[in-house]
């Protein structure tokens, strides 16, 4: 039987070209030849929040003792400990979860951002500047090791840290695709289900006739910005240059979506209200489901969603008098503290994560399922606080991580800042690029102040790769 199906797959394959061979039929393929999950594309959601995560709020009160002495690595399995309320919608992953603690990032901006510097690890950017793209940002460089025919998809509930902004493309300056190339998020989504999910919907002619002009109008704009920025100033010309990105990555994109209809058919979320809401509660879980469809139909390895700003207002959640801003600058909210209302945010996220997490559980691959080989990485563009002073730097990661990193069913707590065997995110980032497949020998800047104390900072973390 399996020789069958192996023998099946490969005249498939031969017969669509290499240009088709689209990435469910090589995962069909591998599962059918035996392959072990370590070869098996593998799937990053980074969950990216805005005013910090307090590093107590994510320690197991059963930890609390141990947890005092930071001069060395606390490694404490997961099974024995009670998670933190805030974590509870965790509990039925608990042993797909990973609670990294310690970590610093002073080679990055603090304050309400550190922009690129988050995930690209260095200093850019002002209070209301993402500054100079000096990098691919690590979710980017994850994504180069994965191509898949969207690939590399960004969410955004609103764009840069401040910003006003809720519908279209944004560039929220947390996600680069090279130096000076920032990666393009959608805002609403709408938008975002035609873009990821609207070539396999054209249900009729007419319809199929509007998706295929709209497909050639895309030629005809990147011609046509290609010709302008000739004639712009350098300043207008990198402006311009997003634009012409976004557009060409477009038309690879509907190329490959061409042979891909019956199973973006199957795998999209069905089309709802939650879709076109302006709530952003509403818009969260929508981005989320998008999220799920596109790594299930495999027409993204990688999604970067940008979950709130320090602008967003939480009214679905009981805290309408302020914003997430007023609540970090510790203002109460419709009567609860600001550590309160950081709680109820945080609850609302796991719940978020958590069905996320359930949506790929549920999806059968190889001996295992989805999210056996996918890591969801929680995180903060601020660290460890509102206005974070990147001592730590706190992880949350939720899934098998393709059986390549010893994290699953952990809690790890590094030393100190500054402390022998202090680990700082360069380290971090250089450890994942490492487990899957990238050999660098240190990701981002240096700590300068570390490097003059002597602190090793090259190469993956010790006992974190398998």
């Amino acid at each position: 039987m399996a020789d069958t199906r192996r023998q099946f797959l490969k005249g498939m394959s031969l017969g669509t070209g290499g240009v088709l061979l689209q990435p469910m039929l090589q995962r069909f393929a591998l599962e059918a030849a035996g392959v072990d999950r370590s070869k098996m594309p593998q799937r990053f959601v980074f969950v990216m929040k805005s005013s910090g995560i307090i590093p107590e709020r994510l320690a197991p009160e059963t930890l609390e003792e141990s947890l005092k002495d930071t001069s060395r690595t606390i490694d404490e399995s997961l099974a024995g400990q009670t998670l933190p309320t805030t974590l509870a919608p965790l509990e039925p992953f608990k042993d797909q979860l990973a609670i990294v603690q310690g970590l610093s990032g002073k080679m990055c901006r603090p304050g309400h951002s550190s922009w690129f510097g988050a995930m690209g690890v260095y200093k850019t950017g002002g209070e209301h500047n993402s500054g100079v793209i000096l990098r691919a940002t690590a979710d980017a460089e994850l994504a180069r090791l994965f191509p898949s025919p969207f690939n590399h998809v960004g969410l955004a509930l609103r764009g840069k840290v401040m910003g006003k902004e809720t519908e279209g493309t944004l560039y929220p300056g947390i996600t680069a695709v090279g130096p000076g190339r920032e990666l393009p998020f959608q805002a609403s989504p709408d938008i975002a289900y035609l873009q990821l999910f609207g070539s396999a919907f054209a249900s009729d002619k007419t319809a199929q006739t509007r998706y295929e002009l709209k497909s050639n109008l895309l030629d005809f704009m990147v011609r046509d910005i290609r010709n302008l920025n000739r004639t712009l100033p350098t300043t207008e010309r990198e402006k311009m240059g997003h634009y012409l990105n976004a557009f060409e990555e477009l038309q690879v994109r509907r190329q490959r979506l061409a042979s891909m209809t019956d199973r973006i058919q199957e795998c999209a979320p069905e089309f709802s209200d939650r879709f076109s809401s302006k709530r952003p509660t509403m818009r969260q879980q929508a981005h989320l489901d998008l999220t799920a469809a596109a790594l299930i139909s495999g027409i993204t390895n990688v999604v970067t969603l940008r979950l709130d700003n320090i602008s967003t207002t939480y009214d679905d959640l009981g805290l309408a008098e302020r914003n997430v801003h007023g609540i970090g600058h510790r203002e109460t909210c419709n009567g609860k503290s600001p550590e309160e209302s950081r709680d109820i945010i945080r609850v609302h996220h796991m719940k978020l994560v958590a069905d996320l997490a359930r949506q790929l559980k549920a999806v059968p691959e190889g001996d295992g399922s989805l999210l056996d080989n996918t890591a969801i990485i929680y995180m903060s563009d601020s660290g460890n606080e509102h206005h974070g002073n990147l001592n730590e730097w706190p992880f949350l990661v939720i899934g098998g991580c393709g059986g390549r990193l010893k994290l699953p069913g952990r809690y790890i707590q590094f030393p100190a800042y500054g402390q022998n065997g202090h680990q700082t995110i360069g380290n971090w980032y250089t450890t994942l690029l490492n487990a899957y497949g990238n050999p660098v020998e240190h990701y981002g800047n240096f700590d300068l102040t570390l490097q003059k104390n002597g602190v090793p900072q090259s190469g993956p973390i010790s006992g974190l790769i398998t």
